[in-house]
């Protein structure tokens, strides 16, 4: 049986510290992430894009993935300009 929310639970829920929380959250994926096996780091990525599909089955989208594209070229080729601007 569901028990019906309260008013001072929501009060309580939506006083809550949320930048301590986001901090929290921040310092232990960092943290995760560090320890990570390649495996681990793998299946995590899976779980997270499964869950992106339940919660938007559509996507990415064709606009999403011409962004993410675009967004992998530059970051490809800034870091070939610093190879060879750093280069001696």
């Amino acid at each position: 049986m569901i028990t019906p929310m309260k008013r001072e639970d929501i009060r309580a829920f939506a006083g809550r510290d949320w930048a301590a929380i986001a901090e929290a959250k921040a310092a232990f994926w960092a943290g995760r992430k560090r320890s990570m096996t390649a495996e681990e780091a793998l299946v995590t990525a899976e779980m997270l894009r499964q869950h992106a599909l339940q919660v938007k089955p559509g996507w990415p989208d064709a606009d999403e993935r011409a962004a993410d594209l675009a967004f992998h070229v530059r970051i490809s080729e800034a870091l070939r300009a610093v190879s060879t601007n750093g280069a001696r």
